[in-house]
This record gives C-alpha cells, structure tokens and sequence, in this order.
C-alpha cells in the first residue's frame, strides 16, 4: 500500500497476449470460407460429371453401389 509520502514503483507493462488484429482475422477466414465453399462444389459438381460420362458405360461400378438398385434382385433395400 503506498501511502503519500511514496513514490510508487511502476511496473512494466507485458503486451496482452489476448489482442487480436479483427481486420486480419476477417480477412483470413473469408478467404479461408471461400476456399472451402468452392472446394465442396467442385467435389460435388466433380462426382455428377464423372457419373454422367459413366452413365453410357455399363462398367460404372462407382456409380451404382453409391444408389441402391430398385430392381427385382438388384439388392435394393
């Protein structure tokens, strides 16, 4: 406790560890939002060309064990 006659001592002040640059944070989670936002429609868009070019073939094993069949014996659920 200081009283009058005192002089108190200063302490230095240590940076805060918390202190966050929001523009930076921002900027960086939009871009990385972007990213995967496109990422997840090229796989999308990716997987209903690759089935549409197999849709002539008859050897589009891919395709069909991701749809389960609704033909007699097709093992359908």
């Amino acid at each position: 406790m200081a009283t009058p006659t005192q002089v108190p001592t200063k302490v230095p002040q240590e940076p805060d560890p918390f202190y966050y640059d929001y523009d930076t944070v921002q900027t960086v989670g939009m871009t990385l939002a972007t990213i995967l936002f496109l990422l997840g429609i090229l796989i999308i868009l990716s997987k209903k060309v690759k089935c549409r070019k197999a849709d002539s073939s008859p050897t589009c094993k891919s395709c069909k064990s991701e749809l389960p069949s609704s033909a007699p014996g097709g093992g359908g659920v």
